[in-house]
């Protein structure tokens, strides 16, 4: 047997450290060689809670599992891995400290078969691989990030477009996340409305953000649909501070409703418009309006507007708006926003009511800037959600074996939400917590004057 065992202190409350380190789900970020990382039972972590990695050393790939065999929050979990031919038993102590905590790991390890008569030489090298883990714990816990500046090989590949769609991939984007620091972010203190949330992008964001710890308020049109998503978010993450809310954010009367509820709410520091359609026939809304421009453009404008104050009395507070890669074609058309001139397209109604949303993005940021509240859009590149496989079924056959799960989609989402580098910065489009180009085609920049107008159209459409 081998043990290994490293200290280290970080500026964090012992039960944040904790919590963040014991769930091995993230033991991906902070431990360079783990390659993956997921949880394979279901609920929040306890004892008997398994985890499937895959640990990388040189070229070489070996699966293990890892179960919880003590959960003693705050102060002690213990993990023990089965590989093929490996035993682990890692035990890991927290003590509060005057600045934060320090953690105790130890690891001890157990080679069966030819491996055992090899302990001697291969100790040395695994100690230096448990410091470089533990050195990586400590900076995930401890180190401020620089705000991702935009990459000129990024604008290429977008102007390239084969490459720049490639990004657009469950590829992309594993690539990408191989740059990614930690995320290792507690938002107990943090009120985040999540629009769309009962499937998809929305589902997996609010998730993965309930797991963090924050309070959130889940917005969707069906109760039934909205209360599973809530119940499950619960059950899953033991995060019982989720909540409901019921609107058709394609209604402007619903979205005025909506707004009403939520000013009751103590604070509000994210709003997530995630919340959109892809509808191939063009129809009206109950209220007169074209259903495109209604959901994926009117809903967030006026919702946005309307929560604007509880936003800045909840500062420092962000705004995350959820467009798509489809905008890159398109231009807004502020004289025929609701698609009366031609031949109606799903796809290109959709690709300009979210070129309409970065463009919002952009003027939001320019008048919220000074207020305390950020303001970013995002795009999840191409994802295997529900209304992809409905709207685009056979863009969805076709790519289905490129297409991201709703997490990767949703990863963004999630970063600029929680994330203290996203607060550094304001009035940005983003693909895989990369800043990127907004234009790649030429004839799709608007002027001045289109802003102002389209601004302008959209309150006169909200009376």
């Amino acid at each position: 047997m081998i043990r290994l065992q490293e200290t280290i202190e970080a500026p964090r409350e012992p039960l944040d450290a904790f919590r963040y380190t014991s769930d091995f789900t993230h033991i991906e970020q902070w431990d360079p060689g783990i390659e993956e990382s997921e949880k394979i039972t279901p609920g929040p972590p306890h004892v008997g809670t398994a985890y499937r990695l895959v640990v990388r050393s040189g070229v070489v790939r070996i699966p293990m599992r890892y179960v919880i065999r003590e959960y003693d929050p705050p102060r002690k979990v213990v993990l023990e891995g089965e590989g093929d031919r490996i035993h682990a038993l890692d035990t890991i102590a927290f003590e509060p400290t005057e600045q934060g905590v320090r953690i105790v790991y130890t690891a001890d390890l157990t080679f069966r078969s030819f491996l055992g008569s090899m302990e001697s030489i291969m100790e040395a090298r695994l100690r230096q691989v448990g410091r470089r883990a533990v050195e990586g714990l400590r900076s995930a816990l401890s180190e401020e990030r620089p705000v991702p500046e935009a990459r000129k090989i990024n604008a290429l590949k977008d102007r390239l477009l084969a490459p720049g769609l490639l990004d657009f991939t469950r590829y992309g984007y594993r690539r990408g996340r191989k740059r990614w620091p930690p995320l290792a972010v507690n938002l107990m203190d943090r009120t985040m409305v999540v629009t769309g949330a009962t499937s998809g992008l929305g589902r997996a964001a609010a998730e993965r953000l309930a797991r963090m710890g924050a309070r959130l308020i889940l917005v969707g049109r069906d109760p039934e649909k909205t209360e599973t998503a809530r119940r499950e978010i619960t059950d899953e993450t033991g995060n019982d501070r989720v909540l409901c809310r019921i609107a058709d954010l394609g209604l402007v009367s619903h979205v005025r409703r909506l707004a009403e509820q939520l000013r009751h709410e103590e604070s509000i520091h994210v709003l997530i418009n995630n919340a959109g359609a892809l509808f191939n026939q063009r129809d009206l809304t109950p209220e007169g309006i074209e259903q495109t421009l209604a959901v994926d453009l009117l809903g967030p404008f006026h919702l946005t507007n309307l929560l604007t104050p509880k936003l800045e009395a909840s500062r420092p507070a962000r705004i995350v708006n959820v467009s798509s890669g489809g905008m890159y074609t398109q231009r807004v058309r502020v004289d025929d926003l609701p698609f009366e001139k031609g031949t109606y397209n799903g796809s290109v109604a959709y690709a300009r009511a979210k070129r309409g949303l970065v463009i919002l993005t952009e003027m939001w940021a320019e008048r919220l800037e000074s207020r305390g509240v950020a303001v970013h859009a995002m795009h999840p590149g191409w994802a295997d959600t529900p209304g992809v496989a409905s709207s685009l079924p056979t863009f969805h056959k076709v790519t289905r074996k490129l297409l991201r799960t709703p997490a990767e989609g949703a990863d963004t989402i999630v970063w600029l939400a929680a994330s203290e580098q996203a607060g550094r910065s304001t009035g940005r489009f983003w693909l895989d917590r990369q800043p990127r180009t907004t234009h790649v085609f030429p004839g799709t920049r608007e002027t001045p004057e289109d802003r102002q107008r389209l601004w302008s159209a959209l309150e006169a459409l909200c009376g």
